[in-house]
């Protein structure tokens, strides 16, 4: 199977899901990505926080995890889905 750029994976793991935290889109991945040295938590922050300023996703809510640590939970936009569409291969669209 055909590896997306992680980004362009984190993207479609939310839009799939409609919306998810950090935690949900490593775990997802982690099968696919995990091995790579670029699968860090730091990494996945740096992507999400990406997708959101590109208008990709919002955040949808804000969590707090039984550690204290703030989780916040993210959603795919119509951009975000119009972007998966436009720019992905074909089977990783979402309209067919």
């Amino acid at each position: 199977m055909m590896l997306l750029p992680i980004r362009s994976r984190v993207l479609h793991f939310i839009a799939t899901e409609k919306s998810a935290h950090i935690t949900e889109v490593m775990a997802g991945l982690e099968a696919d990505y995990g091995s790579e040295r670029q699968f860090t938590r730091a990494n996945f922050v740096e992507h999400l926080l990406s997708l959101k300023e590109n208008g990709l996703i919002d955040e949808e809510s804000h969590l707090m995890t039984e550690e204290g640590d703030l989780q916040i939970v993210y959603a795919i936009n119509d951009e975000g889905i119009n972007t998966i569409n436009k720019y992905l291969p074909k089977k990783w669209r979402l309209n067919g």
